[in-house]
């Protein structure tokens, strides 16, 4: 019988019955931290782009040119 569950319950149900969950009364009592929840991809957010594709190109072009001079 598992008396640390992860329900947030203080009593759970087990297959005979019903058992006190340690674990719940742990974290009440602060003697335990619970973990934050890890995102799986970071996500960062790039501003959003206010140049067309034409506009990148022709400042590209615009940059090798200075670059060759």
């Amino acid at each position: 019988m598992t008396l640390w569950s992860d329900e947030d319950r203080l009593f759970v149900s087990r297959m005979l019955g019903w058992s006190i969950n340690f674990k719940y009364i742990a974290k009440k009592l602060g003697l335990i931290k619970m973990a934050k929840p890890v995102d799986p991809v970071p996500r960062e957010e790039a501003p959003p782009s206010r140049t067309t594709p034409e506009t990148r190109l022709r400042e590209a072009i615009e940059r090798s040119r200075i670059e060759t001079e």
